[in-house]
């Protein structure tokens, strides 16, 4: 064996077995359980493993899980070829449950059995109203008028503003614009209640929608709040009248995520393109993390918006987020100033080392391994896994042509045998110096 790739087998050699992992019938009675934790922990590994056993016993427990429950078994058995859950959909058919018999019936009617409809839109009626909106993710790519009336007859003053959201969102996806029928419906529903607000938003962007829009800006004024329940209805791609410009530019102000930012600047860009930059300045010294950097990376792809000398300033400063937003955003602009500051931040314990871990991921220079190596081990499960992410593309990027299995090291972000694996790693690299 040549001296240099020793340490590695060596190393790979210790490597303890991980964990066993539960049997399909232990993830099935957390999926039936009330643990709400326990029963996404189970979803999530079900869904990696999306074995046809699964569908049997999901089978014998469904009917009687709670309606969450109940929610991620028709997710898992829409993972299942339609040949091994045909006969469990069948019989799913003539449950007491309405939310089993949409799932059921929408998934035998996407599979083209266009019989089923009627059982879907009987089923529809029948929901609960708190299940009215979980059902919708059922009903995608099913195009049939039918379908539509019946969502349209969930548009009621007794409706909530969020699944009032929801439906119109949906409607306006399958039937690939406004539909008349729906327009119409929109038009006497805007005489409701509770889901008012979604309805004079859909209807602001219509021609006619001056009042709409009017009526709309004094209730978003006198609560800004209620925008995020309707926002996911304003189209960028639509004007709306002018009174609703100063409504997106305080959305902007306000946003919540990095995905907020970059749906709103356009709208604000649209409707008043000079109040972008002092809006994005607001978010980025008031804002969440995730919004700073939504208004960071705007700003920076902004003419005027930030600076050489601004990134400079701010990677001088003593606020972590900001110095590694900072460094990114050099970075992107093939200015590597930054990545001193990236390894110390990622040296330093802290909430914002598993940021600062990512960060590095973006530096293809060989001083970032032993830093990410480190991280590996941070007592922070997001450290972790942002030093694992960052650190596979990294040692693909840096050695192309000497591939690390990093499958078979036996490191897992969230196991409990991760010492082997950083074992292994280190001995790697070692090997290659």
């Amino acid at each position: 064996m040549h001296a240099r790739t020793r340490p590695f087998a060596v190393a790979m050699l210790v490597v303890a077995a991980l964990p066993a992992q539960k049997s399909l019938e232990q993830l099935v009675d957390e999926l039936a359980g009330t643990d709400a934790a326990r029963r996404s922990q189970a979803y999530g590994e079900l869904v990696r493993r999306r074995e046809p056993e699964l569908v049997g016993l999901l089978g014998k427990r469904i009917d009687a899980m709670p309606s969450d429950g109940q929610q991620f078994a028709l997710y898992l058995l829409q993972q299942q070829p339609i040949d091994g859950t045909h006969a469990l959909y069948t019989r799913l058919l003539a449950s007491d449950r309405p939310k089993l018999r949409v799932g059921a019936a929408a998934m035998l009617a996407r599979s083209g059995e266009k019989d089923r409809v009627p059982v879907l839109c009987k089923a529809l009626g029948e929901l609960a109203l708190d299940e009215r909106s979980s059902v919708l993710t059922f009903l995608y790519a099913i195009e049939d008028a039918r379908l539509g009336d019946s969502l349209r007859g969930w548009l009621a003053a007794t409706a909530p503003l969020h699944l009032v959201t929801s439906v119109l969102e949906h409607l306006e996806r399958v039937e690939k614009g406004r539909s008349p029928a729906t327009l119409a419906a929109v038009r006497t529903f805007a005489a409701g209640k509770d889901g008012r607000l979604a309805a004079l938003a859909w209807l602001a962007a219509e021609a006619d929608g001056e009042a709409a829009a009017e009526e709309l800006a004094q209730a978003l004024t006198a609560e800004p709040q209620k925008f995020w329940q309707i926002d996911r209805l304003f189209d960028r791609a639509r004007k709306y009248p002018k009174v609703l410009a100063p409504v997106f530019e305080q959305a902007l102000r306000t946003a919540r995520s990095q995905y907020d930012v970059g749906q709103l600047v356009a709208l604000v860009r649209s409707h008043a393109p000079e109040a972008v930059v002092p809006a994005l300045r607001t978010l980025f010294a008031e804002g969440s993390e995730s919004a700073k950097k939504g208004a960071l990376a705007e700003l920076a792809a902004l003419p005027g918006g930030l600076e050489g000398k601004d990134l400079q300033a701010m990677l001088a400063g003593r606020d972590p987020e900001q110095q590694l937003a900072a460094a990114e955003v050099l970075r992107r602009r093939d200015d590597p100033s930054g990545l001193a500051t990236v390894l110390a931040l990622a040296k330093e314990a802290g909430k914002h080392r598993a940021e600062a871990a990512r960060v590095l991921g973006g530096f293809r220079d060989r001083s970032v391994v032993p830093v990410l190596l480190d991280c590996l081990e941070d007592s922070n499960l997001m450290a972790r896994q942002n030093a694992w992410t960052a650190l596979q593309s990294l040692l693909r990027d840096l050695f192309p042509y000497r591939r690390f299995d990093f499958a078979k090291c036996g490191y897992e972000p969230n196991g409990g045998n991760r010492a082997a694996g950083v074992l292994a790693l280190r001995a790697w690299w070692q090997s290659v110096q």
